[in-house]
């Protein structure tokens, strides 16, 4: 019963957000990059910046899985001002992956790691 009390409450002061869940075919987006992007369209939705640096209570959520992104922002947010950013959006070519397979393979071996572990971890 207190949960739901809390939560009720934390309702009725959290500002309001929308979300849209956005369909993407997967390799089409960089997640990061898009976050970027959308925080350099809107810099309000970083939220408030503390003495080191860091930012408390963004705006702005991006969470995605393999087929989809879903956008949580601000309620008076202009849809189709985020819209033409995704739309606008084109992701950077991913590093060399095959170096960074190898680099991480030396260093895991490096651990002591057997052949057995480190293709393990290394595994998709």
């Amino acid at each position: 019963m207190r949960i739901l009390l809390a939560l009720m409450l934390v309702l009725m002061v959290a500002p309001a957000a929308w979300a849209k869940t956005i369909h993407l075919p997967k390799g089409t987006i960089n997640v990061n990059q898009l976050h970027d992007e959308l925080l350099a369209k809107f810099p309000a939705w970083r939220g408030t910046q503390q003495s080191d640096g860091s930012f408390t209570d963004p705006l702005l959520r991006v969470e995605y899985t393999d087929q989809e992104i879903r956008l949580t922002g601000p309620e008076d947010a202009d849809e189709a001002a985020v819209q033409a950013v995704v739309k606008t959006h084109k992701p950077k070519p991913p590093k060399d992956l095959k170096a960074i397979h190898q680099s991480a393979k030396k260093k895991l071996k490096a651990l002591g790691l057997t052949q057995e572990e480190v293709d393990a971890i290394l595994s998709d």
